[in-house]
């Protein structure tokens, strides 16, 4: 009886290379270690969680509770949109039909 190897797919396809200092490259090693981890899987997990907190920090906009007031009133104003801003909505709806 013949068993077919199946070749187990590779979730690491793409490859990242940095160049660090030799001290750097130790302090990184250590952590792996501590962590109970290889060098490549803590280097991707904490460049993923890097990775998401600064995408984080970019989407999401932090108010001082005066700007939020503003912001809030400003919605709430029943202000009809200027020139400006109607021939900005034409161009908009224009470029993006």
């Amino acid at each position: 009886m013949t068993i077919a190897k199946t070749k187990k797919k590779s979730t690491r396809a793409a490859r990242l290379e940095i160049r660090l200092n030799p001290k750097a490259k130790e302090k990184i090693e250590q952590a792996a270690v501590v962590s109970h981890q290889t060098v490549t899987d803590f280097g991707v997990t904490s460049r993923m969680r890097a990775s998401e907190e600064a995408l984080e920090r970019q989407q999401i906009i932090r108010l001082t509770n005066r700007d939020r007031d503003l912001f809030l009133a400003a919605l709430e104003a029943d202000v009809r949109p200027n020139r400006a801003l109607r021939k900005a909505a034409d161009r908009f709806k224009r470029f993006y039909k």
